[in-house]
């Protein structure tokens, strides 16, 4: 009997404690919830073919290979990019027409890069899309369509262009997406609703990144106006945008599954480690470059 009597107390007080503890645990469920979605690192799924096919690379394949493969890939960009470079310039105040060989160097660049976000985007759409030929002709009319914009804006306002990659860069994608849509076909696109998505959702990435493109170089051009003081509070906006770019790009980019972590690392990390070395460079206290170090660092985890 005592035990029958002393149970309907202990389940009160069980009753008692339940809600609390119901509450404190899907208050702490939530927590992990939302702190493992922020956590770019997650996002990303491996398919089963994929894994297939590292396992069979992996046995296949010796490691001079592969090494040889991660230190020559980067090889073909860097020359051209020298090359490119290495196309003679006139004098600024010599006027947009004498410059021609700045138009080039724009054309041959410009170019490079829209064939290679086409072969980005290619990786995730579905077979067949666009051709190599259509690569070629999105990159030309890419290409071509934003370096005559960029001599019109010129020629009616100023050259040089003050500011004139972040300024330009937005109608650069515009024009990109244009030409994407052309080449691929507007019938082709109307008949197949899957690949209007993953179309969409490429462009919004590339959009996303342009924005982090134009953030950084503003962001760089306030903080270095700015007093010690006036620095180590306006420092404080980087780790802010950074986070919220990085969002932003891994839920555009959540359908990629394993392309997600590196289209975040080679768009936001990339421009945010540039900029904060700019940054820790110009900073004009010890301080602020201590805040810098800690507000990128709280990232890691």
């Amino acid at each position: 009997m005592a035990r029958v009597a002393a149970r309907p107390g202990q389940t009160t007080h069980e009753n008692d404690a339940q809600p609390q503890t119901s509450l404190i645990l899907r208050v702490k469920r939530k927590i992990e919830t939302a702190w493992n979605r922020c956590q770019i690192g997650h996002r990303s799924s491996y398919s089963v073919e994929r894994l297939l096919a590292f396992r069979d690379y992996c046995e296949r394949t010796s490691i001079a290979h592969a090494v040889a493969i991660c230190v020559f890939t980067p090889i073909p960009a860097l020359v051209v990019a020298l090359l490119i470079d290495c196309i003679p310039l006139r004098r600024p105040s010599d006027g947009w027409q004498a410059n021609y060989g700045l138009w080039i160097r724009q054309l041959l660049a410009m170019f490079c890069e829209s064939v290679g976000v086409v072969y980005q985007m290619r990786e995730v759409m579905d077979a067949g899309a666009i051709s190599n030929a259509g690569a070629v002709k999105v990159g030309l009319g890419t290409a071509i369509s934003s370096v005559l914009v960029t001599i019109v804006v010129a020629a009616l306002w100023k050259f040089p262009i003050p500011f004139g990659y972040v300024l330009l860069l937005n109608v650069y994608i515009l024009l990109f997406a244009t030409c994407m849509v052309l080449v691929v076909g507007p019938r082709v696109l109307m008949r197949s609703s899957a690949l209007q998505q993953q179309i969409k959702s490429q462009l919004f990435i590339i959009a996303n990144q342009g924005i982090v493109a134009v953030f950084y170089p503003i962001f760089s051009a306030i903080f270095t106006r700015l007093s010690g003081i006036q620095q180590t509070a306006f420092v404080l906006v980087m780790p802010m945008i950074k986070f919220f770019t990085k969002q932003n790009i891994a839920n555009a980019a959540e359908n990629c599954h394993e392309y997600v972590g590196p289209i975040v690392v080679f768009s936001v990390d990339l421009f945010n480690i540039y900029y904060v070395a700019i940054c820790m460079q110009t900073s004009k206290s010890v301080g602020t470059t201590l805040i810098i170090m800690a507000a990128d660092s709280f990232h890691l985890f």
